[in-house]
């Protein structure tokens, strides 16, 4: 038997073990394998305890678990609120955030928080405040990131779930490295605020590191909501079909590239075994699978990403300079946000708008020509595997350019935030997209590299609001034995 957040749940109901059995099981996990993986960066025992003491059933799907939350955007009163930044290392949450809050409704209960890097920039976790986080399949190799501490925490057995949030792949990209299920919901399904409604203008979404296709469908039903308030809306899906998800029965017409979206980049020779696997798990299942080339050249797109990460940066560090009556120096960020908080400042509102107006586009191409004429649409999660703990991602030079950031006109500072994410973008050229564009993604954990023990995973993309059909294909996986999930969960 699986345990899986649903089976925990389970227990408790049937009164087979209780709340603070689980967080006493959870400290010695955390005792034992944390020092290892360095995914759980601060946790509260004495409060988890007076929760647990003062819960009240919400007779929520998830009644009693505790759930890790991420070290970002995801405040819980009491607790650290640092962002994995030593610029708010002292900061403590004031108030439960709106995810927070609907993650308790379902019967949570938050314990313990995961690493990011700084502000989540990065496709690794390696924040200067916490230090790196580690691969549970590979210690030599990062789990991925942003949300690496909750992969690491999922994947190492610490917790069977664990809270995360994607803007660019930041659940997708640890799932693919970690071995386990990512799912990025469609843009506005997810609770947003109260600080802010746009998260990175719609392209960053809450969401859950999982083990089970259960667990992800019963998450998205207990978790996604219609906020009047937030500019992004989202239809609500019928829970009904998410408490009983089934593999899918239909035969589907699903694209799939092996190409990517970045032409300087290639699919290594995992990735193309990867894809390999889920083609013919899919046709021996009936399914028409066609391959296509990929609909978009998303070098251009690219850049109006790291416009935006600039733009938002900037705007959202404006508040501390000018409660400080200081400007932020470079040795109270890291490199990469300094140089993005000083890009950001000049950045234009029009060149901001044009690249709002540029993923809409991007949105269009997928519908014209894919989704108008296929069910799904495949790629590999990430390109490669793992990235391994100390690889130079950013070069000395570089570092020393974003650090004097502004010193450069904005064309330079453009092409220096380039240059410096390039090496990272080798690897995970597809994901980014799909926050762009506003739509669904899945990623499956189906493959293995055997030398290394490092896998990589499949996406499945889909149009907005298909996480239905998305998670029905993924029960078919599944169902037929094709996941390969971490070694504790087998």
């Amino acid at each position: 038997m699986l345990r899986d957040a649903t089976y925990l749940s389970e227990q408790i109901k049937q009164k087979k073990i209780s709340s603070l059995e689980l967080l006493e099981e959870s400290l010695e996990k955390i005792k034992k394998l944390n020092p290892k993986y360095n995914a759980i960066v601060a946790f509260d025992e004495d409060l988890a305890r007076q929760e647990i003491k003062n819960h009240v059933s919400t007779g929520g799907l998830f009644e009693g678990v505790l759930m890790p939350l991420k070290m970002l955007g995801q405040e819980h009163k009491g607790l650290p609120a640092t962002a994995s930044s030593r610029l708010f290392k002292d900061e403590l949450a004031h108030f439960d955030d709106a995810f927070t809050r609907q993650i308790m409704k379902a019967g949570f209960i938050p314990f313990g928080q995961t690493n990011s890097p700084e502000f989540g920039f990065k496709n690794i976790t390696d924040s200067a405040l916490y230090r790196d986080t580690k691969n549970a399949w590979n210690p030599d190799y990062y789990p991925g990131g942003s949300s690496g501490g909750a992969a690491s925490a999922v994947a190492s057995g610490m917790f069977p779930i664990a809270a995360a949030s994607d803007g660019g792949g930041s659940i997708r990209i640890p799932a693919s490295w970690s071995g386990l299920i990512g799912l990025k919901p469609t843009r506005g399904k997810m609770p947003q605020g109260p600080m802010s409604y746009r998260g990175w203008q719609g392209a960053s979404t809450s969401g859950a590191m999982t083990i089970s296709v259960r667990d992800t469908a019963r998450f998205l039903a207990q978790t996604q909501i219609t906020q009047e308030i937030t500019p992004y809306q989202s239809s609500l899906l019928p829970v009904e079909e998410l408490l009983n998800i089934q593999a899918v029965k239909r035969k589907l017409k699903i694209a799939f590239s092996l190409q990517t979206p970045i032409s300087s980049v290639e699919v290594s020779q995992d990735a193309r075994l990867a894809m390999k696997k889920a083609v013919q798990f899919l046709e021996s299942k009936g399914h028409i699978v066609e391959e296509v080339d990929y609909p978009l050249n998303a070098r251009p797109l690219i850049e109006t990403y790291y416009q935006m990460n600039a733009a938002e940066t900037a705007a959202m560090l404006s508040p501390f300079e000018k409660m400080t009556g200081k400007k932020l120096t470079n040795q109270q960020v890291e490199p990469l946000t300094y140089g993005l908080i000083q890009a950001g400042k000049n950045v234009p509102a029009t060149s901001y708008i044009h690249s709002l107006n540029m993923w809409d586009k991007a949105n269009e191409a997928f519908t014209t020509k894919i989704f108008n004429h296929y069910d799904l649409f495949l790629t590999p999660t990430t390109t490669k595997t793992a990235i391994k703990i100390g690889e130079e991602l950013i070069c000395q030079s570089l570092i020393e350019k974003l650090m004097h950031m502004e010193e450069f006109s904005l064309e330079e500072q453009t092409s220096i935030l380039s240059e410096s994410f390039e090496k990272s973008l080798q690897y995970s050229p597809h994901p980014f997209i799909v926050n762009l564009t506003g739509q669904a993604a899945i990623s499956l954990p189906i493959y293995v590299n055997e030398k290394t023990n490092l896998p990589l995973g499949v996406q499945f993309m889909g149009r907005k609001n298909s996480e239905i059909l998305l998670l029905e294909l993924a029960k078919q996986f599944e169902d037929e034995g094709q996941f390969i999930l971490p070694e504790v969960y087998r």
